[in-house]
């Protein structure tokens, strides 16, 4: 029997319902009278503490120091003990808490009980407190699995003393949402993780652990980075009575360190897929750990969900995480039946660790001192060199003691001072005995080292690569002993001396985290002639003494290579992950990664390099020289450890793993024009520096805005770059296409599964619930056309006939349909919003309302219905198509965005009612209407308000204003503060979702384009930075989205959903390939060149040469089409609506404004479609539907 058993067997009570001889007194909590009708019946009776206290005063803090259980697990499935700020029901009264929340305001967890449990006693000193000032009610929930046919009086004793104890007892729950567990499978696991949810260390001494009957095993852990070190804090079997068991010793947890549990599943002999859930066919995974700190120093109720910290802890967990303790059939016997007798009559932790428990709370929080940071810039460059030979390897160095004699420096940020079509490639190093140690000498470092020690790199370039610039708190760490030494390779000689060289930017605060690189390369391989796909492979175990955190990566090969992948492998759970997807061929940067890849220990690197030769008549080799070839896959990261600051990875370690790399290894990534111009050196002007001091001759500007950068700090992404002193690009010429940055989301093949997809009609929205499900919100039978509505904007259809089809589903990260409801209530459905108490919030255009359900439905009555059925309108009663709804995180406000008609903003508060009502009251309202005919686009003018994004911790609602194009953004009271339109976005942009992941960002989703330009933009989700307002990245689906309408992300950012109109699709994406989406490149004859405006030319040159005569007719024919088609609607809408002006009498400033370029809303950014205030198509018959289905004849040509 193992060690940690031991204690836990001490003071275990197996009696079935024991009574602890006690003089202290007690508050009897008992149901009254509850009596369960059904299966899982969750019920709730409240009480309150100032009735029951036997102080003196009852307004006296009461001090728990113990549980007496009164319930057998026959009867009681579970319990848990609430405090509670006000009850659902009054005291006496047994209520529903499954389908109706258990309190208004706030509650937490005070103890939980089942199969048939001991009663505790906490240890000397320790106490929960109940303050009834400030919180006097408890409530009692109970979980009865099956009816029972006479009223059951379960109840829980708490013994309390009035004399306050040294320290203050708490709950911390750890807990899974959102697992899938197959049938017939014998090891599934469910992994949770968190930093410690405290600023302040907490004492933990006992733990439960809550699961149904498929688990044998939940495990905890306390991990620290440093080292990678796992300690064991909680072993339990979920078939024992569950108690809270003591801990072997009590195990003090630091802020920074984090929490992990996994729970082990064995689903052998069950045939049907079993989910987290509440009822007890589901399952659970839930431990419970009780701690205590100071009083005030820390809240009594702490929550970590999910794996906030990412799979990469959860895949480091000791091998014998999901090993069952030991069979204790006596107490699985107990667990079911009450009678069956062992053990001793309660758990007391008295005794058990005085001494830790001493020593524990001996420990003082320490501080942080505010220091001052210094930055210095340093241009290690060539001192003058001529290089008179092809291929010639040059190195000079710097002594660090001659830059800083004092202090020890990080170098934090790259940029090169050179110019691709001078140096090949430069990389710097850093060692302690380079080959020349006087300043400003140069060697031959092709045929003799850099060093005459170890080299280690920290920096590499090639093909005029961006400036790399590392996230916050990481630095490459440099000693007063170290030397800096530059490598610059040349591949043919140079008339003048070169001073390229590598600009440095140094600080003298010591980072939390030490960068590193890894490289990983292939030294020798032989390339055939004319032949494709010829790969080069690398892969072995990562020694390293912590994890590493993979933040940026760089590929290099020359003329031949084609694409170059990265892969980490888990032996434990035998997946591949990539880590990286280069092309050479591009300038040679470091690569940000959408987010950071965690390497544990023992896991696998690999590289794949892949060459195709066709063209090419000669064999090639790796080798030095500019004709031979290369290998090489740069890993920047960071990491706690020190001494892990450069590792390298040779040939393959492991070749039988090679044969198992992932599909796709070697598809080389999409063409994109730009990069490539750009790595041929065919962009930008030339600006160049000597260490700080301009030279005649001039080099390409190191950097552009808007390429790409490495993230600011550990884990977040920033597309920018800032520009560099003195550094300032001068274009010559119209400016190439640009590719919008991509990002590592790719989509999850075979998602959702078919028996979901088969049930979809148009999908209009999409949320994402608290266990991580999607919630989908679709139009079953229904599709908006032009009969849908008629000109009063009244539905048009028959309004006693609802969608007939559950148009509400729940969706699990499998692709299951796990949960539906929403038939026969619905008309057409719009968006969906889940709150943080995982409340529904949907919006109907054609009832003109916005409903407020409870978690699934409930009992499909509406907790909240606002607007009048059927009936449009624009006063504080009434919506006319309203779209989307934002919920803020306490549940207490919410704003609708109203929408089609009346373009506005509402924003209203709702409190709870003792009876269960919720009051609603407007607070404010702004926006106004941006017709066909407004030529500025305001702040507060809206041309449909299509979605909300709430980012409260950045204080902003954004609102995706589709026909304008763009996201506005205001605060919480309304007050604009910015508009977010980078030049990348389309014209209609549909939907926003918000993840304060990655620095806080916003992705939206444009839909299709009006304008018969084939050269338009294509609907695309886009990444903006919420710092910056900057695009940061793009992703798109197989094939290209063909209408969105909603998009929902998760809180960390690593999961997409997006839904389309039509097709019927739910897309899922998650982290994957880095992609790059370029745009279609605009005939370069449309520019005017020379003066010349762009319209004198010829019709041929303003189209493609492949486009055939018919085309070319057909726009030439659809030109003046469009102009009749959009004025005729143009007239009609205003005539309709009385919305718009026209010219004639009006005023002076009212005419200047008009002209017939703003009806077909075009600006100095190009030609757009035909903007109405309301729609979402170009119908012939003015209807406003949502789906491309709009036919010009001219088109059909």
């Amino acid at each position: 029997m193992s060690s940690l058993l031991l204690p836990m067997l001490v003071g275990l009570s197996l009696a079935g319902e024991p009574t602890m001889p006690s003089t202290s007194p007690s508050l009897d909590l008992v149901m009254p009278g509850a009596k369960p009708n059904m299966d899982d019946s969750y019920l709730c009776s409240s009480f309150d503490v100032t009735k029951l206290s036997q102080a003196t005063d009852p307004q006296s803090e009461l001090h728990v120091t113990g549980f007496v259980p009164k319930a057998d697990a026959q009867k009681a499935h579970h319990m848990l003990l609430y405090s509670c700020d006000e009850p659902n029901e009054k005291p006496g009264v047994v209520y529903d808490c499954l389908h109706h929340s258990m309190c208004r305001g706030g509650q937490s967890i005070m103890f939980a009980w089942a199969k048939n449990a001991p009663p505790t006693t906490l240890p000397p000193g320790v106490s929960f407190n109940i303050n009834p000032a400030q919180r006097k009610y408890l409530v009692l929930q109970i979980h009865y699995a099956h009816p029972l046919q006479e009223e059951d009086k379960t109840g829980l004793s708490l013994t309390y003393q009035v004399d306050p104890t040294t320290y203050t007892a708490g709950i911390l729950l750890m807990v899974k949402g959102g697992l899938t567990i197959p049938p017939n499978t014998p090891v599934v696991h469910g992994d949770v993780n968190c930093r410690l949810p405290s600023d302040t260390p907490l004492n933990m001494f006992a733990f439960r652990t809550h699961a149904h009957s498929l688990s044998p095993v939940i495990t905890g852990y306390v991990y620290n980075e440093e080292g990678h070190k796992y300690r064991e804090i909680a072993r339990g079997s979920p078939q024992w009575p569950q108690a809270f068991y003591p801990m072997k010793k009590v195990q003090t947890v630091s802020p920074g360190e984090i929490l992990t549990a996994r729970c082990t599943y064995n689903s052998t002999g069950v045939n049907h897929v079993t989910n987290i859930g509440s009822t007890a066919g589901d399952e659970m995974c839930n431990l419970y750990i009780m701690f205590f700190t100071k009083p005030g120093k820390v809240a009594d109720y702490l929550m970590c969900a999910n794996e906030q910290e990412g799979p990469a802890i959860s895949r480091g967990l000791p091998s014998d995480s999901d090993k069952p303790p030991a069979a204790m059939p006596e107490l699985e016997a107990h667990a079911m039946n009450s009678s069956v007798k062992t053990g001793s009559k309660e758990i007391n932790y008295a005794d058990l660790f005085k001494e830790e428990q001493q020593q524990s709370t001996t420990k003082k929080k320490g501080g942080l001192e505010e220091a001052t940071i210094r930055t210095a810039y340093f241009n290690l460059t060539m001192p003058g060199v001529t290089p008179t030979r092809q291929d010639d390897y040059l190195c000079t160095g710097i002594s660090m003691s001659n830059l800083e004699p004092v202090r020890r420096l990080w170098a934090v940020e790259f940029s090169a001072l050179s110019t691709g079509n001078q140096a090949h490639h430069m990389i710097v190093s850093k060692c302690k005995n380079p080959v020349k140690t006087v300043e400003g000498g140069t060697w031959d470092c092709r045929h003799h080292a850099m060093c005459r020690d170890s080299s280690k790199i920290m920096f590499a370039w090639a093909k005029h690569a961006a400036p790399t610039e590392l996230p916050g708190d990481v630095g490459f760490k440099l000693e007063k002993d170290d030397y800096l030494v530059l490598q610059v390779h040349y591949v043919n000689p140079l008339l003048t001396p070169d001073h390229s060289g590598i600009r440095m930017r140094f600080v003298d605060n010591s980072p939390k985290y030490t960068a590193g690189m890894y490289l990983l390369l292939r030294p020798q391989l032989a390339i055939p002639p004319d032949t494709t796909g010829i790969h080069g492979d690398v892969n072995c175990q990562a020694k390293i003494r912590s994890p590493i955190h993979v933040f940026a990566y760089r590929t290099h090969a020359h003329t031949l290579g084609s694409v170059i992948t990265g892969y980490r492998y888990s032996p434990q759970t035998q997946e591949w992950r990539l880590l990286a997807k280069g092309n050479p061929n591009w300038p040679q940067a470091f690569y940000p990664m959408q987010t950071t890849m965690t390497v544990n220990p023992g896991e696998i690197l690999a590289a794949r390099c892949t060459y195709n030769t066709t063209g090419h008549h000669t064999p090639t080799k790796i080798g030095a020289t500019g004709g031979d070839e290369m290998c090489n896959l740069y890993l920047m990261f960071y990491t706690l450890s020190t001494q892990d600051d450069f590792l390298v990875c040779v040939d393959e370690q492991n070749p039988g793993l090679t044969s198992q790399l992932p599909p796709g290894n070697d598809l080389p990534l999409p063409p994109n024009p730009a990069l490539e111009h750009k790595a041929a050196g065919q962009e930008a002007s030339l600006v160049s520096y000597s260490n700080g001091l301009p030279v005649a001759d001039t080099v390409p500007s190191p950097a552009k805005k808007g390429e790409s950068s490495v993230k600011k700090r550990p884990g977040v992404d920033n597309g920018s770059v800032k520009k560099k002193p003195g550094v300032e690009p001068i274009y010559a010429g119209p400016r190439d296409s640009k590719a919008l940055p991509g990002s590592d989301l790719s989509v999850v093949p075979n998602w959702p599964n078919k028996e979901t997809e088969d049930r979809l009609g148009q999908l209009s929205g999409v949320a994402i619930d608290i266990y991580g499900n999607a919630i989908i919100f679709h139009r079953g039978d229904r599709t908006w056309n032009g009969m849908t509505f008629k000109g009063d904007d009244t539905y048009g259809l028959e309004k006693d006939k609802p969608i007939p089809q559950d148009t509400v589903l729940t969706v699990n990260a499998t692709g299951h349909t796990v949960n539906s409801w929403g038939k026969n209530m619905f008309f057409l459905p719009h968006m969906i919003t889940v709150d943080k108490k995982n409340n529904i919030w949907l919006t109907d255009v054609a009832l003109h309302q916005v409903f407020k359900f409870p978690p699934y439905g409930g009992d499909h009555v509406p907790l909240i219905v606002l607007g009048e059925r059927f009936v449009p309108g624009s006063d504080d009663k009434h919506y006319c198509k309203p779209t989307a709804v934002a919920v803020s995180e306490d549940t207490n406000s919410f704003y609708v965005s109203d929408g089609y008609c009346n373009s506005r903003i509402i924003k209203y508060g709702v409190t709870v009612q003792p009876t269960g009502e919720h009051d609603v009251k407007k607070l404010f309202e702004w926006g106004k209407g941006s017709g066909p005919f407004t030529v500025k686009k305001g702040p507060n003018s809206f041309n449909i308000p299509h979605g909300l994004a709430l980012a409260e911790d950045r204080s902003e609602i954004c609102v995706a204003d589709r026909e304008n194009g763009r996201v506005q953004c205001f605060s919480l009271d309304g007050d604009f503060t910015r508009s977010i339109q980078p030049q990348e976005f389309g014209s209609r942009i549909f939907s926003v979702a918000y993840t304060s992941a990655n620095g806080g960002q916003l992705h939206a989703v444009s839909g299709p384009e009006f304008s018969l330009n084939p050269w338009g933009k294509k609907p695309t989700g886009y990444i903006v930075s919420m710092e910056s307002g900057e695009l940061s990245g793009s992703w798109n689906v197989p094939g290209g989205l063909q209408n969105p309408h909603d998009v929902a992300v998760s809180a960390d950012g690593s999961i997409v959903y997006v839904v389309e109109l039509n097709p019927f699709k739910v897309w899922k994406l998650t982290n994957g390939a880095p992609q790059s989406a370029p745009l279609p490149p605009l005939p370069d004859t449309v520019l005017s060149t020379h003066g010349q405006p762009a319209h004198n030319l010829a019709i041929e040159q303003l189209v493609p040469a492949n486009m055939n005569s018919s085309v070319v007719l057909a726009a030439a024919i659809s030109v003046p089409l469009t102009l009749l088609v959009a004025l005729c609607l143009a007239w009609r809408r205003c005539r309709k609506k009385g919305k718009g002006t026209m010219p004639g009498t009006t005023s002076k400033s009212k005419y200047k404004d008009w002209n017939v370029g703003d009806i077909l809303g075009r600006n100095k950014d190009g030609f757009k479609q035909v903007n109405t205030d309301e729609r979402d198509g170009m119908l012939d018959d003015d209807s406003e539907s949502e789906v491309e289905e709009f036919s010009i004849p001219a088109n059909h040509a």
